[in-house]
């Protein structure tokens, strides 16, 4: 049910150089921020919202994702 509802990036060569480039203090954050764009996600869930402070994509904890989708 979860792959209906949620796409998964790739993470590949291009990806983890592109994650070099982008400023973020933590690499794992940095490659899933940039697996994410270069897959056109819409958005990031994550607990670790502080890191993503340099996203250009919307972010969410978990539950803010729950009351977004709750209102639509």
């Amino acid at each position: 049910m979860l792959l209906q509802l949620f796409k998964v990036a790739l993470v590949d060569e291009t990806v983890l150089k592109d994650a070099l480039k982008v400023g973020f203090s933590d690499f794992e954050d940095a490659v899933l921020y940039q697996s994410a764009k270069n897959a056109n996600i819409d958005t990031i869930v994550t607990r670790n919202i502080k890191d993503f402070k340099l996203a250009q994509l919307p972010v969410y904890a978990p539950d803010e994702l729950l009351a977004v989708l709750s209102l639509l």
